[in-house]
């Protein structure tokens, strides 16, 4: 009977711990969506009124080349 008690509290501490939504899980996603974007600085990049935009800059869109490995 003591077993049966334990393994019943058990999983009731257990599904209690997950619908807290505390686990790592939900952090990683909660730090993800609140990255702000830093305002645009122009570099010597930006010639005549054309941005070019840096990643993680306000008007930035990621395309092909900002998902390609840094050598």
């Amino acid at each position: 009977m003591k077993k049966t008690t334990f393994f019943l509290l058990l999983s009731l501490f257990t599904a209690g711990a997950f619908a807290s939504g505390n686990f790592e899980g939900n952090q990683k996603k909660k730090k993800k969506a609140k990255t702000a974007m830093k305002a645009h600085v122009c570099t010597n990049a930006c010639k005549s009124g054309t941005h070019m935009y840096l990643h993680g800059e306000k008007g930035h869109t990621c395309g092909e080349a900002c998902m390609k490995p840094k050598m």
